[in-house]
């Protein structure tokens, strides 16, 4: 079932709210909450990694919340590739931000992470790919999950690029509200999705929500201009 976008506002709110004060606990048992996939069904969609967002026996759970900064301990799951026309993949796996701040991306090296929002965090990732394979290449990077939390990015001719939560059966139009929707005095209607480093163009959030069902990894970019 699908929840419509004013209940997906009021959950995330209410959420985000839960452990400041225990009254919030009554208002939300009346809030239909939408769910998160499993991660052993999120790993399924990306064959080859494990179910859980842990890099090894030593790796902490930390608490996550998409809109604070990533710090010491957190644990992201990637996707990165280059090129937009028959994109190929050039990194996929786990790692975790250790206490230098840091992210291992392998053989690419490092990329700074902690401290910085997701789409900040993202950039970097995406730049340090950039450096290493001397490409001009777009590179786009996949955040699939932090913290076995399940997210799909948002950016573009929005008011702040962002990651929500990638809730089951969330459209493409509630994602994009509760980012904060398109720039002030924006005319634009199209959108692009990006999956596996491909873009697929719509006329329409509309449009993209009769023709695409989102998950997670996902980038949602509205276009500027179209």
């Amino acid at each position: 079932m699908r929840v419509s976008s004013h209940c997906l506002l009021l959950s995330i709110a209410v959420l985000g709210l839960l452990p400041a004060c225990g009254t919030v606990k009554n208002v939300a048992s009346h809030i239909p909450v939408p769910r998160l996939p499993k991660m052993s069904d999120v790993a399924k969609l990306i064959p080859g990694m494990p179910d859980s967002d842990r890099v090894d026996a030593s790796d902490p759970e930390v608490p996550f919340n998409s809109r604070q900064p990533l710090s010491t301990g957190h644990t992201l799951r990637l996707e990165v590739y280059e090129g937009t026309r028959s994109p190929s993949r050039v990194y996929r796996g786990i790692t975790m931000v250790n206490e230098e701040g840091l992210v291992d991306l392998g053989e690419v090296g490092s990329a700074r992470v902690a401290g910085k929002q997701l789409p900040q965090a993202m950039d970097a990732i995406g730049a340090a790919f950039r450096v290493a394979g001397r490409t001009t290449r777009p590179v786009t990077v996949h955040l699939i999950s932090v913290e076995n939390t399940p997210l799909i990015g948002v950016q573009g001719d929005v008011q702040a690029p962002e990651y929500i939560p990638a809730f089951e059966d969330v459209t493409v139009k509630q994602a994009v509200t509760v980012s904060g929707g398109r720039r002030l005095g924006s005319t634009a209607r199209g959108v692009y999705i990006s999956r596996d480093g491909a873009r697929r163009f719509f006329t329409s959030m509309e449009w993209a929500d009769e023709q695409w069902s989102l998950r997670a990894g996902d980038i949602i970019i509205l276009s500027p201009d179209i």
